[in-house]
């Protein structure tokens, strides 16, 4: 190759990484905790477990459909769903949503979502499920830093230029590639971070690919969809769904009120006729008409990502549709297939700390390539040194903010009591407000090693101080906790404490950085008294 165009997409691979790298940042910190979703769920929910622990393992969701019948107007033209309690959450989680009597007088609907924690034998509402979203608010961070569709085609489109950084990397390092592979310089700070920066992302490049690839057809698919409908199916878009396997039969209401009774019964038949699997959600079609349909959805536990559901008509009772061979579509199984790739769900905990471990690394390979583009810039006369200084302290402010603000998050979630009032409101405003705070006062911060020091230092404390904060949850509800709900806990904790260590690793790391600035500020300014 050239020196021309090797020196060209040098440059590009460093600036589509300088201008990605704090969403991606943010992507990968949050992806990797994400990995432990569930885990992170029980962990928050630890209190509203142990002092409703159940009594009775006898399940009725015919009394908790009865009684939600009775205390709200369900809106039939919404979907109920309805997910089973398990070891680690013993409650049934229903989500629908109930009619208005007069619109909405800021939006407008006339509906109102709800999102209930239920009791599974009574079907007493045990609290609001959206008071305990922590977990998911953080996934959300990491498909869509939390703002919705727009966020996520935005995190898309970063994530294409993700794909573009990959491979301008793999063509700049090509023939140096197996011969530096394991070079690690401990001399100069820019050759520790180059060398860290090629090692980890040449190990990790089929994971950074992988993700790559699988976010992009998660957060772009809705550019296929439309390009398939106007190209290949003149614009119809109920032919791309039948092409791509969605053919279930679809019944429309029949506008008469009919109670949801016999679920208990089409559970065991269901759970029968699907077989090994293990259950991810029910759905209810048109909840209270006469046409209700049950959907029981499950993924297999004999197959790679095998996803399976059946259908039954509340009213008689009769399968309408079973799936057979992995949603009868390849491109459904594929889809599948990449689901489990990208959420590391398919192999147990192995993988799932495997994939934690690199998501950390990534985000390694992120902070080292802005600091070599920093150090680089430096030492070019014409560099302004005004944005140069900003983007020193952009990048210490996100980054670091993003820890601070996940961090106060999490302590805010285990601290927070669980009846509050505009509770997950609250843990939003706490992260947004934090990280916010953080990047602006970085902005103002001439002392960039003593500021990256202390921060550090604190987003470590605070994250341990998550864990910490979970220890009374040992001692208090301990002697009535499932083992599996144990094992949740353990998990996070350790996690946190490993995140906290790493943060106050790299702080020590930073103090040394600082000394060393001090000390040639001194022999500069001594050099200047003595002469």
């Amino acid at each position: 190759m050239k020196s021309q165009t090797l020196k060209s997409l040098t440059n590009a691979h460093a600036w589509i990484g300088l201008i990605i790298s704090f969403v991606l940042f943010i992507v990968f910190i949050a992806g990797s905790i994400s990995l432990f979703r569930e885990n992170l769920d029980t962990w928050e929910k630890v209190a509203l477990i142990g002092e409703h622990a159940p009594h009775s393992q006898q399940v009725s969701y015919d009394t908790v459909m009865a009684k939600l019948d009775e205390q709200y107007q369900v809106d039939t033209h919404h979907i109920f769903y309805l997910y089973e309690p398990t070891e680690r959450n013993p409650f049934i989680q229903a989500y629908f949503a109930v009619d208005l009597e007069e619109p909405h007088p800021e939006t407008g609907e006339d509906h109102q979502d709800m999102s209930l924690l239920l009791d599974p034998v009574t079907g007493d509402v045990i609290a609001p499920a959206n008071n305990f979203q922590f977990a998911n608010f953080v996934y959300h961070l990491h498909y869509d830093l939390g703002i919705g569709r727009i966020g996520l085609y935005f995190v898309g489109i970063i994530t294409l230029f993700f794909f573009v950084a990959l491979l301008s990397g793999v063509v700049i390092h090509w023939r140096k590639l197996f011969n530096n592979f394991y070079q690690y310089r401990f001399g100069a700070n820019k050759d520790k971070w180059l060398d860290a920066h090629n090692l980890i992302g040449t190990m990790g490049l089929p994971f950074h690919i992988m993700y790559a690839f699988t976010g992009l057809v998660f957060n772009l698919v809705i550019v296929y969809q439309i390009s398939y409908a106007l190209i290949l199916y003149q614009g119809s878009q109920e032919k791309v769904l039948q092409a791509a396997g969605f053919n279930e039969p679809h019944i429309e209401e029949a506008d008469t009120r009919m109670a949801m009774t016999g679920i208990d019964e089409l559970y065991v038949r269901a759970m029968e006729e699907l077989g090994d699997v293990t259950l991810r959600r029910m759905m209810i079609e048109h909840f209270g008409d006469e046409n209700a349909v049950l959907v029981f959805m499950a993924k297999s536990n004999d197959e790679f990502s095998n996803e399976v559901d059946v259908r039954y008509t509340l009213k008689d009772q009769k399968q309408i549709y079973i799936t057979h061979d992995n949603y009868d579509n390849n491109l459904r199984g594929g889809l599948a297939t990449i689901a489990s790739l990208h959420f590391g769900d398919f192999a147990g905990y192995g993988m799932r700390i495997a994939f934690f471990i690199l998501g950390l690394a990534t985000a390694y390979v992120i902070i080292t390539g802005n600091l070599m583009w920093i150090s680089k810039r430096a030492k070019q006369k014409k560099q302004s040194q005004r944005s140069l200084a900003f983007v020193t302290r952009l990048t210490s402010g996100a980054f670091i903010g993003c820890m601070i603000a996940i961090a106060l998050g999490a302590v805010a979630a285990k601290v927070l009591p669980i009846d509050l009032e505009g509770r997950m409101t609250s843990i939003h405003t706490i992260v947004y407000t934090s990280f916010f705070i953080c990047t602006v006062a970085s902005l103002f911060i001439k002392q960039q090693p003593q500021f990256c020091q202390y921060s550090l230092k604190l987003s470590g404390l605070v994250f341990a101080l998550a864990a910490l904060a979970n220890m009374p949850s040992y001692l208090q509800y301990g002697s009535v906790l499932s083992n599996a709900v144990l094992v949740d806990l353990f998990i996070v904790d350790l996690m946190f404490i490993t995140i906290a260590s790493l943060c106050w690793y790299s702080a020590q790391k930073f103090a040394k950085k600082a000394k060393q600035v001090q000390q040639d500020i001194a022999q500069v300014q001594g050099e200047l008294s003595t002469s």
